[in-house]
């Protein structure tokens, strides 16, 4: 196992400096990958070079581009996001597919083959117009990743696992994977981490370790939790993502604020190394 946190890039006109000072401070907490997020109005060659070589510089290899989008709006709900969140919203499907298209070659020249998004909210019926919406959204920028050898991976969460399933099925693409978020299965209220891993299985590529409670208002999230704190059952994470192969990264999403960030993610990570080391030693 490699373990890492997100990294958040904002744009700046002093973006070496800036980078140097993110992947240092990763570097000091004793972690070796992170995943990259970095959302600018437009990607630029110079960019991908300029934090590709300050996180080698740092010891830091980057295993996943986590791409937003820089059209519409969320709520980060359990309501309204229906209707904005993701690449099924027709107001800005468009746009949003523009803005993942745009980020390929950035990302082949920060040499990073892994693409992580958030699709938005899949129906569970196959026979929805929305989800053949969602189904053709998948197929254009998978196809496009896929020529050029790069791969795209669903952040969990926002459907039931077995709808997640079924869309990477469907699409017929073999570089469609999961990005496996332990705490939005329960924190959006579709599913358990324990059993989601059963019905991923092999589809899983890369994963944040995330705490959460399930939603008690149907309009809102659960929250999130320190990890070790909510619901979510590492021991048993750990035990079924070693039998179903997984070995690959252990990304820590800490989105809570107060507290020192840097301290609460090595926390984290000393807590559930007690708990991969009964299963990966």
């Amino acid at each position: 196992m490699k373990y890492g946190t997100l990294v958040r890039i904002p744009e700046s006109a002093e973006l070496r400096a800036v980078c140097d000072e993110k992947f240092a401070a990763v570097a000091a907490m004793g972690l070796e990958s992170c995943q990259l997020v970095y959302k600018p109005v437009s990607y630029k060659p110079e960019d991908a070079d300029t934090i590709r070589e300050s996180a080698k510089a740092n010891g830091i290899e980057i295993s996943a581009q986590f791409c937003g989008y820089r059209s519409g709006w969320y709520c980060w709900d359990n309501y309204y996001d229906y209707k904005n969140a993701g690449i099924n919203v027709p107001a800005f499907r468009e746009k949003r597919l523009e803005y993942l298209f745009s980020a390929i070659p950035f990302m082949k020249r920060l040499d990073v083959s892994d693409m992580v998004i958030h699709a938005g909210f899949i129906p569970n019926d196959p026979f929805e117009s929305a989800y053949a919406e969602m189904l053709c959204s998948v197929r254009l920028i998978g196809t496009e990743l896929k020529k050029n050898g790069m791969n795209l991976l669903f952040e969990t969460g926002a459907e039931s696992p077995v709808t997640l399933l079924r869309l990477i099925c469907d699409s017929g693409l073999d570089n469609l994977f999961v990005n496996f978020d332990t705490a939005n299965l329960i924190m959006y209220g579709y599913g358990n981490p324990v059993d989601a891993i059963y019905t991923f299985g092999k589809y899983i590529r890369n994963m944040h370790a995330k705490d959460g409670f399930p939603p008690t208002d149907p309009r809102k999230l659960g929250r999130e939790a320190t990890i070790g704190t909510g619901y979510v059952d590492f021991d048993k994470v750990f035990e079924q993502l070693h039998k179903c192969g997984y070995d690959r990264y252990v990304i820590i999403e800490r989105e809570l604020s107060g507290g020192n960030q840097n301290e609460e993610i090595e926390k984290a990570i000393s807590y559930l190394k007690v708990i991969t080391n009964k299963y990966y030693n």
